[in-house]
């Protein structure tokens, strides 16, 4: 019985450890250096809302809610999923399947310390299938 309890507190830990670690290894704290890579800012009547839910490789373990994260400056790999609402965006053709997000595209950016950046999506020909991640804004130091 001992050795059961023991090995599901192994097995657990390893779990959350290897859950921690995901995309979050990039994350930083407010009060280290860091960029913030954000989908706050309204995408805007060109293009649609996006959320951010992969980092260098890995599934964020956050709340897909979040619209903002501190980033350690450098080189990264954002992942994104489209949130496509025709009637907060430009017109499109939409099938059912288009009604929930939409798979898994990527930007790779050198994010600069004390910048924020603003990603939404476009949709090429206002064909859904071909949306691509973009970055609407960048603010702060240059």
């Amino acid at each position: 019985m001992k050795f059961r309890f023991i090995l599901a507190a192994l097995l657990g830990l390893l779990a959350i450890t290897a859950l921690a670690g995901g995309g979050d290894q990039s994350l930083v704290s407010p009060r280290q250096p860091h960029a913030v890579i954000s989908t706050a800012m309204p995408a805007g009547p060109n293009h649609y809302r996006v959320q951010i839910i992969w980092l260098d490789g890995k599934y964020l373990s956050t709340d897909h809610r979040r619209t903002a994260f501190w980033v350690s400056p450098g080189e990264h790999t954002i992942g994104f999923r489209v949130i496509i609402n025709p009637s907060r965006g430009p017109a499109v053709m939409l099938s059912p399947a288009f009604d929930q997000p939409q798979n898994l595209r990527t930007l790779k950016l050198t994010l600069k310390r004390d910048m924020t950046y603003y990603f939404a999506a476009k949709i090429p020909d206002a064909n859904p299938s071909r949306w691509q991640p973009v970055v609407i804004k960048r603010v702060g130091k240059k």
